[in-house]
């Protein structure tokens, strides 16, 4: 999670503002092995609330709703631990 949001476009909402995202992976060790391109988040992820200038990495639990709402993905996403936090100016 990027320490800053960043604006993105959503219909319903306009001067939205997104988390900026991005996949990291690790091995079995736990050790760090890469990590994927910045993007938008548009969704909440449950137990989490951003803090500005606060870099994070999180693991999220994800789950499939059922039945999906009409104006929600079709994935819930729940905060299970923070693997890294550190304050970025």
């Amino acid at each position: 999670m990027a320490p800053q949001q960043m604006a993105c476009s959503h219909p319903l909402m306009p001067n939205a503002k997104c988390l900026q995202v991005r996949e990291v992976t690790y091995d079995a060790q736990g050790i760090k092995q890469g990590h994927g391109a910045w993007g938008a988040f548009y969704g909440a992820i449950e137990g989490y609330t951003h803090q500005d200038g606060v870099r994070n990495v999180l693991r999220l639990k994800r789950y499939t709703r059922s039945p999906v709402p009409a104006d929600a993905s079709k994935y819930l996403y729940v905060l299970d631990m923070t693997v890294e936090s550190e304050r970025v100016r």
